[in-house]
């Protein structure tokens, strides 16, 4: 009988010590929700949700933000985003990975030349996972969304499968040691986007489909806050760039690869170079041509001298290998001038 008590008051201390260490994870989670929020406001955001609520005893912990709005009126461009419902779930045990995700349709908003620019957004499933330090600071982040729709109020609507972001903190290097300067911080960010449509490009050389879409990057050099002017500017100065490790495009009869580093100039306008190996360029011309970025003489000139340039891979297709450069406002493709470039902050 007396073990029999025992393990009665065992299990009883066992329980309630679990209720307590379930409220207190709970309470945790709360207070760096509202940390995160009161972290933004100081760096000039408004976040306004309805009353947080926390669910999920005895497994899990789930915090759930409604009518979520983020805006950030001192920007220039004043960008907002709201969101129906916004969660985020932890197991007990491991409060530093944190599973979250959003239902809903969403709207964003800004203002971009003097006009206001608004993207309606829904998905089947938007899902993301993170992981903190022991400080609380961001370490991972993946995201994972199907069946995106999405509405420009610019331009016709794009849609999508599958697209998925995945950011890490990228090592130093082993050479560290060697370097004359210290290195930068950096972050590893992968994008990839599965068959995507562009509505309104059907008559459009390449087609309004495009098959895949991914590029794996180093961002090299911390941008703090929301990108602006002010942020580029510092990042800039601070030699901050981006390596391109992989990029590969698959779009209708064409297909890129690609691999270089892109910066900003003094006008905050894109520079830099990416060795590209090209397959149906005929097609891409024709594209430039139909956008009348190139005239129809222009386009047949360049033509040849890609034809003369080209090579042929093992299966007999033609392709072409030269550089894709962006300087002085301007990209090219060898020396062959493509398109105008201006500043990625909407000004020249």
């Amino acid at each position: 009988m007396r073990i029999l008590y025992s393990g009665i008051l065992a299990l009883i201390v066992i329980s309630g010590s679990y209720v307590y260490w379930w409220h207190y994870v709970a309470d945790r989670l709360v207070n760096l929700a509202n940390n995160w929020r009161e972290q933004r406001i100081s760096e000039g955001y408004d976040v306004t949700h309805d009353p947080l609520v926390t669910s999920g005893f005895p497994y899990r912990i789930k915090v759930t933000a409604e009518n979520l709005t983020l805006t950030n009126p001192t920007h220039i461009q004043a960008p907002s985003i709201k969101i129906p419902e916004f969660w985020a779930v932890v197991q007990p045990w491991q409060i530093n990975h944190v599973i979250f995700g959003a239902d809903g349709d969403g709207k964003a908003r800004w203002q971009e030349n003097g006009e206001e620019r608004t993207l309606n957004f829904s998905s089947t499933s938007a899902l993301g996972s993170a992981t903190f330090s022991l400080q609380g600071r961001l370490q991972t982040l993946a995201l994972d969304i199907k069946e995106l729709d999405a509405l420009p109020s610019w331009r016709p609507p794009v849609t999508a499968q599958r697209v998925q972001l995945h950011g890490r903190p990228t090592p130093p290097r082993d050479n560290e040691a060697e370097d004359k300067k210290p290195q930068l911080a950096a972050q590893q960010i992968v994008l990839r986007a599965d068959d995507i449509t562009v509505d309104g490009m059907a008559d459009f050389p390449l087609g309004e489909h495009i098959e895949d879409f991914s590029i794996s990057t180093v961002l090299h050099g911390k941008i703090p806050r929301l990108p602006a002017a002010d942020t580029l500017a510092i990042w800039q100065d601070n030699g901050g760039y981006v390596d391109i490790e992989a990029l590969n495009i698959k779009w209708g009869e064409s297909a890129m690869t690609g691999e270089g580093a892109i910066a900003l100039d003094d006008r905050m306008r894109p520079i830099g170079k990416l060795e590209t190996r090209i397959s149906g360029y005929g097609a891409i011309l024709a594209a430039l041509t139909d956008s009348r970025q190139l005239d129809a003489q222009t386009a047949r000139t360049i033509g040849f001298g890609l034809n003369l340039l080209s090579r042929e891979d093992d299966d007999g297709k033609r392709y072409i290998a030269l550089p894709l450069s962006a300087q002085d406002g301007g990209m090219y493709l060898g020396p062959v001038f493509l398109m105008r470039l201006g500043s990625v902050i909407g000004s020249n």
